[in-house]
């Protein structure tokens, strides 16, 4: 196990099970790696201040050199873990988000996904999100995991890690209260080498 601070002033929705993801063997199994990249990092709290989800994770944001919101300046598998935390939901076209992630995972790294649960953060049903007007979609695990699916290659991942967050949430607080405590769906992958048998499978469902 790594010397991890379980008290490291991550983002802010990072920090509410950041402890949890110490003790747990979390970071030990997903984000140990040397090459990791955080996407999004900025926007989880104050950037000025807060540090990466690991010591050598990468923070990239509009204005890291090469990235325009979208395609990211690193080559083909060159990354041990890709983590966003509350990030995908702001990105309209998020199939060519979750593309380029997956593109720059080493096989055998790690994508890690964390999305706002709109029960227990938006606490509608409806766009606009009750409480940020940027939110582009809302979730719940069906939902990324189907984002997840249609975005990615068939074959080429695995589903290793899916849960809601909700931490320290309370339940009492009314509709248009902003809730308290973690509010997420948290969702982590394995690329995969691509399986020669899923050619076969596309090849006999186009001849049907």
């Amino acid at each position: 196990m790594a010397n991890w601070d379980p008290n490291r002033k991550v983002g802010a929705e990072s920090q509410k099970t950041y402890p949890s993801k110490v003790y747990s063997g979390f970071l030990d199994k997903y984000l140990s790696g040397e090459n990791i990249l955080e996407i999004g990092h900025r926007g989880s709290g104050d950037w000025e201040t807060d540090l990466g989800i690991v010591p050598n994770a990468t923070g990239i944001d509009l204005g890291y050199p090469g990235y325009d919101g979208i395609n990211l300046p690193f080559p083909d598998q060159s990354q041990d873990a890709v983590y966003s935390s509350h990030c995908l939901e702001h990105i309209t076209d998020f199939q060519a988000a979750l593309r380029e992630w997956f593109r720059v995972l080493k096989i055998g790294g790690f994508l890690i996904v964390v999305v706002p649960h709109y029960q227990l953060y938006e606490k509608t049903f409806f766009l606009p999100s009750r409480f940020n007007g940027d939110h582009k979609r809302l979730y719940h695990p069906g939902v990324l995991l189907s984002e997840l699916h249609d975005s990615l290659p068939i074959g080429e991942w695995r589903l290793r890690y899916c849960q809601e967050n909700d931490l320290g949430f309370d339940y009492s607080l009314p509709v248009e209260v902003h809730s308290a405590g973690a509010y997420e769906v948290e969702c982590v992958i394995e690329k995969i080498p691509h399986p020669a048998y899923i050619d076969q499978m596309i090849a006999l469902a186009n001849n049907r």
